[in-house]
Parts: structure tokens; sequence; C-alpha cells
């Protein structure tokens, strides 16, 4: 079905999406640039994080400035792959990040649980979308509560709980790894990496799942989306911590 009428709530939740989205990437080409100059491939991870954490977002954003163009809507099945097809890529490589730093020796069984948990998902996800002829994936998958707002998708049954398991996964991980950070005092710049890091998991935990369970008001979207754009880039400060920072706060090592 497509929905050609949006509300004007419907056309804020887009267009803010597709400012938020790009601005991500906006930072994550930085961090990219970095990786292949310095040939590291735990920035690389960085890239990926600051990237695909935006899955959520992806659809509306796309899915908006696709309205813009045709004044149709992404197809559901665009829409829902769009929108969570990432997220393992972001999660795996935070997850490679952590367990490399602080968990060494359980890394290959954390990432091959969730590696599994991962892959049963993507099965539940593509079965449901193109192998199930006549069942109503939309009440397992997610469905579109507004016929006037096709840019927000309230997800159920099992990609709600993977997705949220994800979130609090990355959140709890991210939060720790921030703490263990700032409490290092051997190394300044790995104190101001932890402070900013321990910012933006907060922030982006507090607009992802705040963007998820209330119900929206033109202001609270507004809000979220600025949450979501300033956690992208603490995100960015606090895994590069670039040279222009260290030289405002005078970060020696």
């Amino acid at each position: 079905m497509q929905f050609q009428v949006l509300s004007g709530l419907a056309k804020l939740s887009g267009f803010t999406a597709m400012v938020s989205v790009c601005i991500g990437f906006f930072f994550g080409a930085i961090v990219l640039v970095k990786s292949i100059k310095f040939k590291q491939a735990l920035i690389f991870n960085f890239f990926l994080c600051i990237v695909f954490t935006l899955s959520p977002w992806f659809p509306s954003g796309l899915g908006y400035l696709y309205w813009v163009i045709t004044e149709e809507v992404l197809n559901y099945q665009i829409y829902v792959l769009v929108g969570t097809i990432g997220i393992p890529i972001a999660i795996i490589a935070w997850l490679n990040v952590y367990m490399t730093t602080l968990r060494p020796k359980k890394k290959s069984l954390i990432l091959i649980l969730y590696g599994i948990f991962s892959l049963i998902f993507e099965i539940y996800l593509f079965f449901n979308l193109f192998y199930a002829p006549g069942a109503p994936v939309e009440s397992l998958l997610g469905t579109f509560d507004d016929p006037t707002n096709p840019m927000d998708i309230d997800y159920k049954g099992f990609v709600l709980i993977y997705l949220g398991a994800s979130i609090l996964i990355a959140c709890i991980t991210g939060i720790d790894f921030s703490i263990k950070s700032i409490k290092y005092e051997k190394a300044p710049s790995l104190i101001w990496k932890g402070k900013f890091l321990l910012i933006a998991f907060i922030l982006f935990g507090f607009s992802a799942i705040f963007d998820a369970l209330i119900v929206m008001t033109p202001l609270l979207l507004i809000i979220i989306r600025i949450t979501l754009v300033a956690a992208t880039f603490f995100f960015y400060l606090g895994f590069i911590l670039p040279k222009w920072l260290r030289n405002m706060f005078s970060i020696e090592d």
C-alpha cells in the first residue's frame, strides 16, 4: 500500500531523520578517511558504529526524500530492511572494540553468541518479509498506526525484542567502557574519550528508547532528533578525539 498524503508530523519526522542521518554520515566519513589514512582496523570499526547505529532512522530519512521526489512512500519490505539490516553490523563492530579492549579472552564467545542471535533475527525477518505469503507479516514485524504517517513504524514481536536487546547491549557495554576509560589516569586522552563516549551512549540510549516508546509531538520530535545528532557528534569526539579538540583542551599523553 502506498501512502501519498503525509501529516505535518510525518513530514517533520522524515525531514529531521534525513538531516540526522546526513550529519551522521558526515562524521562517519571523517572517521572512515582517518581509518584509511592510518590503516587502522579499530578506527574502521568506529566508522561502522557511527553510521549503522543510525539504521533505525534510515528509512524515515530515505522515505521522506523518496516522497519528496515521487510523492509515494517506500515499499513496506524496503522500509523494514533498511531500518534493521544495519543494526547487527553496528553492534558487532562495537562489541569487537569493547571485547578486544576489555575482555579479549571472551571476545570470540560473545561475538559468536551475538552473531547467532542476529542470524536468527535475519532469518525470521527475511522469511516473514518474502517467504510467508498470506501471513499477517505487519502484525509480526511492525505497523504504521497512523495512515498519514508512514515515516514512523511501530515494531512488533521478535523485531522489537532484537532491537531492544541490541540497544541495551550497546548502552551497557558502552557505559562500562566509558567509565573504565575515565578511570585510566595514565592517559589523559583516554580519560577525555571516556567522557565524550559516556555522554554519547547516554544520549543515544535516550533518543532510541524515547523515539520508540513515547507518543510524539512536534516539539518532542525535534528534541529527540537534536539529541540523536548530539550523540553522533560525541561518538565522533570520543572515538577520534580530533586534533582541534586536543589543542582546545591541551590534551597530551
